[in-house]
């Protein structure tokens, strides 16, 4: 468990989070006595730690809200390959809309298993 997405990748905010939201949502989650709940505590703020992030972002994780939609409005997708920080400033123009914003990247493991095709000797 001790690699996640690092803090320093070229990745969108909210899939470098998705990890550390995940465990934090286990240990609140499962029935754990208080012993067994600091020392998850004490796991997952070693890999935020290890992987670049500070610790306090598990403080805002924690007080954050369940994602229920307040409007009964139908909300729109909208994906973007992210780039870095100019995806970002482009995707806030959806922000007070009913238009979500998804991103994704270019460098998935699918894209590095695929062979390299080699050229063909020309005859």
């Amino acid at each position: 468990m001790d690699i996640i997405i690092p803090n320093d990748s070229c990745h969108p905010i909210e899939q470098k989070l998705a990890a550390i939201r995940y465990f934090t949502n286990g240990i609140n989650t499962y029935s754990l006595d208080n012993t067994e709940k600091q020392a998850e505590t004490n796991v997952v703020k070693q890999t935020v730690n290890n992987n670049k992030f500070d610790t306090s972002i598990l403080n805002r994780i924690n007080g954050g809200k369940t994602k229920r939609e307040k409007d009964s409005q139908k909300i729109r997708w909208a994906k973007f390959t992210y780039c870095g920080k100019e995806t970002r400033m482009v995707t806030k123009l959806f922000k007070n809309t009913n238009v979500k914003v998804a991103y994704r990247t270019k460098n998935n493991l699918g894209k590095l298993l695929i062979p390299q095709k080699t050229p063909k000797p020309d005859k």
